[in-house]
């Protein structure tokens, strides 16, 4: 079940009326449960034997934790989550390496043709309880003995298959006590869903089709149209995640449950070091928390922590030696950072140069995100730098899809971090809300599924 549809629109209705129409706070957390499983389920309903042997398999391995403080059931809990990610979204990826390696020796593999299979969300989800584990060894949280409290924090439909990623210590809180209708944050809520969905329908996937043509064929690209492009896409990807979390936070609103901010305005960044505090930041601290400082953080190889970490991140967010290559590049260039401290005198020119070459840098990486292999990233460069002659002019539409994603930004993207809405007159909010249900409607048909749902 996806967020840009009317049967997710019902389905939420439904059980925000359920779950208002009771006080007790056993059947709001079971109608949240099912409510999950039954969301889950829509899209493809084998993903939930996935999804509940992880509930019932992390379940009691927190209780295990919890009691013994371990260091043995926890690395044994955390390898049984790594190695179900692993076989779901990295074994095809190691087989086909494997067999290519025995073929450039001349050693023929028949291996069978098999269907891949990654059940949606499962890398958030996983990450999401591995920290839960840990915080529980680490007496940072205390264990939660309510099965269905502990399964809506597993799978919270609002955010269960893109994030964010939640911490226990500042949602299980929420679940356990009795919250009372808050009509201010269910007018947030609508707010932050109605802008999601325009993000997401409105920009991500009207400068999707542009940006699936470059990349197909970067070879028709001229300097202009290819770097026009990789704006595009730069604007695409953000749009994308960022209208998820949007809608996602804004549905947790309308519970009254508070979801944690996932993105700052990260392509204002005047460091790659601050791109990664705005870009996807309940990921950003979760390897910082959970894997940078368990590797050694700054107190003993910072450099190679820091390697270690980005490049681990990059394959988070996909079975490729593209998204490992990309996560590399950002590693070394975090490394940069540290090792040359590089920094002009702060004045407004200098901000706004670091702003550029950050920006443009980050650029450059996503085309090592976006392409389908090294050949297409290739080719895409070669396109950056000219190498392509083409007529094709630059799309009219493509620019002004540009041109409205920066006026969001200018007019709404400060709305989406604070309860400013609630400070608007009547007139404003209800001005802006129509505007955006507007957009949505004339752009409907554009809508695709979530590009973070494949990670």
């Amino acid at each position: 079940m996806l967020f840009n549809t009317i049967t997710f629109i019902i389905f939420h209705l439904v059980c925000l009326i359920v779950f208002w129409s009771t006080k007790s706070l056993l059947i709001r957390n079971l109608l949240l449960f099912s409510g999950s499983l039954f969301f889950y389920g829509w899209y493809y309903w084998p993903g939930l034997f996935v999804l509940g042997i992880s509930i019932l398999i992390n379940y009691y391995f927190s209780l295990k934790i919890a009691e013994s403080k371990s260091k043995k059931i926890l690395s044994i809990a955390v390898i049984t989550n790594l190695a179900s990610l692993s076989f779901f979204k990295y074994s095809k990826f190691i087989l086909d390496n494997v067999i290519g390696l025995f073929n450039s020796f001349g050693l023929e593999l028949g291996v069978p043709e098999y269907n891949y299979w990654l059940p949606l969300g499962i890398s958030f989800y996983t990450f999401q309880v591995i920290g839960y584990l840990v915080d529980i060894y680490r007496s940072e949280v205390e264990v939660e003995k309510d099965f269905i409290v502990f399964g809506v924090f597993k799978c919270f439909y609002a955010q269960l298959i893109a994030g964010p990623i939640v911490r226990a210590k500042e949602f299980l809180p929420q679940l356990k006590k009795v919250n009372t209708f808050d009509p201010d944050k269910f007018k947030i809520g609508i707010y932050y869903i109605l802008a999601g969905l325009c993000i997401k329908i409105v920009i991500a996937d009207t400068v999707a089709q542009f940006v699936d043509f470059g990349f197909t064929s970067p070879e028709k690209l001229n300097l202009v149209n290819s770097w026009v492009i990789l704006y595009g896409f730069a604007v695409q990807i953000l749009s994308d995640f960022w209208g998820y979390s949007t809608i996602a936070i804004g549905i947790g609103y309308m519970y009254g449950i508070e979801l944690p901010l996932n993105f700052n305005n990260p392509y204002i960044s005047s460091s790659i070091r601050e791109f990664w505090r705005r870009w996807h930041i309940t990921l950003s601290f979760w390897l910082r928390d959970y894997l940078y400082i368990s590797l050694g953080g700054n107190r003993a190889h910072r450099l190679r922590n820091l390697m270690a970490t980005m490049t681990l991140g990059g394959l988070w967010h996909g079975a490729s030696w593209n998204f490992i290559f990309w996560g590399i590049g950002h590693g070394l260039w975090l490394v940069l950072e540290r090792v040359i401290p590089f920094k002009l005198p702060r004045n407004k020119f200098s901000k706004l140069f670091n702003q550029l070459v950050v920006f443009h840098g980050v650029c450059l990486l996503w085309v090592f995100f976006r392409a389908d292999d090294f050949k297409n990233a290739f080719e895409y460069f070669k396109s950056l730098i000219g190498m392509n002659v083409s007529s094709i002019k630059v799309s009219d539409t493509l620019l002004f899809q540009l041109a409205l994603f920066i006026l969001f930004i200018i007019c709404f993207e400060k709305s989406l971090k604070d309860q400013r809405f609630l400070k608007w007159s009547l007139l404003k909010q209800v001005s802006v809300s129509l505007l955006f249900i507007f957009l949505i409607n004339s752009y409907a048909n554009a809508k695709l599924d979530f590009i973070y749902f494949v990670f």
